[in-house]
């Protein structure tokens, strides 16, 4: 049992991964063709206001249809079914609400015709987007319950793969609108696949016997839902409001070059989530049940790695910054003053690196120790101070944004471990404090570090700032063999590829 749950842990980690690295893909494919304009801003501020309305309902439904459910239900798939289409009517009924008022929001961003008639266009794909999006999130736990991992996997790899070959083939004729078209066509794929492998019963849509059966249970998970849309448009509240803000205040571009940088700094963040946090949730969970003293000595011990791993990869993104934003995106119509732009962002958003691996961590903590309500707080004192930053120094201060979401993540880091640690034994808290202070500090050198050499490097060809890192890497790379050495994981590694 043990060995098909690590197996399927590895095809979910997998999943997730290949979601994230086609996105961070299409990402790479926008710089090229499209660079740092106010097109992509307009893409990324038409697709929030959709996003926020599905996640609200579909975010946590498809957790809550498996965890919470009682009964087989009125047949097999009958329930699914109903509580799919109940999720959709307050999808639908926002996203025709929106639709009817977007002229009446677009005068807010003070954008010319033209990018208000694309906003609205743009905007209309991804609320239709909404729908099969909202069907993925619900499906998707009720496939994982059903060990549909495989399945799950190759559906997805497919739907990506699908989405990034129309992009291809249509943004010279499509523009900034074939980034919209293939999101909807890769979710479409996935919900029309997941609802037939699920065994959906569509055909028990218009039986009322079917409806009056399930409808006591259908209201009580219902209640559930619409309690989680709280904390999940909190979770969506500063991302819009970064995004209306930098599309308001500042130069077209801005909010281009800070979804690239935003974009590559969560992905290592991501990786780390998906491996080494959902395998140590789940024995988290295993133990918190079992026993209370061993949960906590493995919480605490799991945290340090964390705060090494987190710190060690801060300080090398930092150090290569100017190499990875130049060997990913300086190509195409991604020129020198899209590299400046995005390479400063990177930097600022790098630096809280180590802090959203803490937030990931200590949440799911949060969860398994029952503190939802605490967690809730927590996030609204972030969203607080990353709105109230934004608001007061957004006229005066460019990169005014980056900084707010660095403070803010910084705030509900430190949170966060004051809560857990004060039911599980983490570290010291003055110890802890002094730590992220002085990580904090080192990191904002390395940032004050870049943004005085840039001009001496920037006009150079990418091979000759490979050159220039080339002593860097190689005494990067000499650290870590000579760690995996000491450590005795140098030779377990090397007996693995003699065995293979």
């Amino acid at each position: 049992m043990k060995g098909e749950q690590l197996k399927n842990s590895g095809i979910l980690i997998f999943s997730n991964l290949t979601v994230n690295l086609s996105n961070f893909l299409k990402q790479v494919i926008m710089a090229y063709y499209l660079g740092v304009s106010g097109y992509i801003d307009i893409l990324l501020l038409a697709q929030i206001i959709p996003a926020i309305f599905q996640a609200m309902i579909g975010g946590g439904a498809g957790e809550i249809l498996v965890t919470k459910r009682e009964g087989s239900g009125y047949r097999t798939g009958s329930f699914e079914m109903v509580f799919i289409i109940t999720c959709l009517v307050p999808v639908l009924l926002l996203c025709t609400g929106y639709y009817l008022l977007i002229d009446k929001f677009i005068p807010f961003f003070e954008i010319n015709p033209e990018s208000g008639g694309l906003l609205k266009d743009l905007s209309i794909i991804f609320l239709i987007n909404a729908v099969p999006g909202t069907f993925n999130s619900i499906l998707r736990p009720q496939l994982y319950s059903k060990g549909l991992y495989s399945f799950y996997a190759v559906a997805t790899i497919i739907s990506q793969a699908t989405g990034i070959l129309f992009i291809l083939s249509f943004i010279d004729s499509m523009g900034v609108a074939a980034f919209a078209w293939g999101t909807l066509i890769a979710n479409t794929i996935n919900s029309v696949w997941f609802s037939f492998r699920s065994g959906l019963a569509f055909s028990v849509i218009f039986d009322l016997s079917m409806w009056r059966h399930e409808m006591q249970q259908l209201i009580k998970l219902m209640k559930r839902v619409f309690s989680l849309s709280l904390q999940t448009f909190l979770n969506y509240f500063g991302t819009l409001w970064e995004r209306s803000y930098s599309v308001k205040y500042l130069t077209g571009g801005y909010l281009s070059s800070l979804n690239y940088s935003k974009t590559l700094s969560e992905l290592p963040t991501t990786v780390l989530l998906s491996s080494i946090l959902t395998t140590s949730y789940i024995e988290q969970v295993k133990l918190f049940k079992e026993d209370v003293s061993h949960f906590k000595s493995y919480t605490a011990r799991t945290f340090s790695l964390i705060i090494n791993l987190g710190f060690l990869f801060q300080v090398v993104m930092l150090l290569f910054a100017p190499l990875i934003i130049i060997f990913i995106f300086r190509r195409g119509n991604f020129d020198n003053r899209a590299v400046e732009s995005t390479l400063t962002i990177f930097n600022i958003l790098t630096v809280s690196f180590l802090p959203r691996l803490i937030v990931g961590y200590l949440s799911r903590t949060m969860y398994i120790l029952g503190e939802y309500r605490k967690l809730l707080f927590a996030n609204i004192v972030k969203v607080l101070v990353q709105v109230g930053i934004m608001v007061l120094f957004i006229t005066t201060f460019r990169n005014t944004i980056p900084f707010a979401i660095l403070f803010s993540t910084l705030s509900i880091a430190l949170i966060l471990f004051y809560l857990v640690n004060r039911s599980v034994r983490l570290a010291g808290w003055f110890l802890f404090l002094v730590r992220i202070i002085v990580i904090t500090a080192v990191s904002l050198v390395l940032y004050k570090a870049h943004v005085l050499i840039l001009p001496y490097y920037i006009e150079r060809t990418n091979f000759e700032v490979l050159l220039i890192y080339m002593p860097g890497i190689i005494l990067v790379s000499l650290a870590g063999l000579i760690y995996l050495s000491k450590t005795g994981k140098l030779s377990e590694l090397l007996k693995k590829i003699k065995k293979k």
